[in-house]
């Protein structure tokens, strides 16, 4: 059991849903952490929920409903992969002083202007048919995300997985410097894969004295593969 309880909001990647996260969330759970894995609308169980309305404003808004209905204070804001980009809007609307550390997983950390097409290597074309606006889940084992899977793994997980609305991706945020006054900010790239896309963010918040920047030497989905080692981490980055 922890010494002391804390307050844990873990959000997401894309085209999955907080059901990504519950055996890292049942770890932390039973070292006496109040841990909350929201799915972001339009997808997992709220998959009967998108819209053409379902874009990054939205899935800011999310996360920082659970926080006020919650009624959280002193929170560790956890983000993976995609969820880097709503949980960075989600500061701009968010009290300050809520959230007092942030720690992003592999995950895209954006400037302000920034949109998650323009980030990565793979983008997901919005269709210009506004009725067509779902994006398929690509084969992420094409690009060693979960190579480490078993087969059985991979198939229960290709089956919960959702298409997501395109405008998730092509939104941009908007940031007016509220991630910046986090009092602590951990940055996680996993180095087990050939990560082009988030081992450049590493490098760049290196340069950042205001960022603590470790390694984890597995897969994209660390929340999978490195159940342990990831709760681990996360407690390493619990408010101080």
């Amino acid at each position: 059991m922890a010494d002391k309880r804390s307050n844990i909001v873990i959000v997401h990647g894309a085209w999955v849903g907080g059901w990504r996260w519950r055996a890292v969330a049942d770890t932390l759970r039973d070292r006496g952490h109040y841990v909350f894995t929201p799915t972001l609308t339009g997808l997992g169980e709220r998959h009967h929920l998108t819209s053409r309305d379902v874009n990054l404003s939205l899935h800011a808004q999310d996360i920082a409903n659970v926080i006020k209905y919650e009624a959280l204070e002193n929170v560790l804001l956890v983000a993976h992969s995609y969820g880097g980009m709503p949980a960075t809007q989600a500061l701009e609307i968010i009290p300050e002083g809520t959230i007092t550390s942030l720690l992003y997983l592999d995950a895209f950390c954006p400037d302000d202007g920034d949109c998650l097409n323009e980030l990565t290597a793979f983008p997901a074309h919005v269709p210009e048919n506004p009725d067509d606006y779902l994006v398929d889940p690509p084969r992420l084992i094409l690009q060693g995300f979960n190579s480490h899977m078993t087969d059985d793994d991979r198939s229960s997980y290709e089956h919960r997985r959702t298409p997501q609305s395109g405008y998730c991706f092509s939104d941009r945020v908007q940031l007016t410097g509220a991630r910046e006054k986090i009092p602590q900010k951990t940055y996680v790239v996993a180095t087990g894969y050939k990560n082009d896309t988030f081992i450049p963010v590493a490098e760049r918040l290196r340069k950042d004295s205001t960022w603590r920047v470790e390694e984890m030497p597995f897969t994209h989905d660390l929340q999978h593969v490195a159940v342990t080692e990831t709760a681990d981490m996360i407690e390493s980055a619990l408010p101080r």
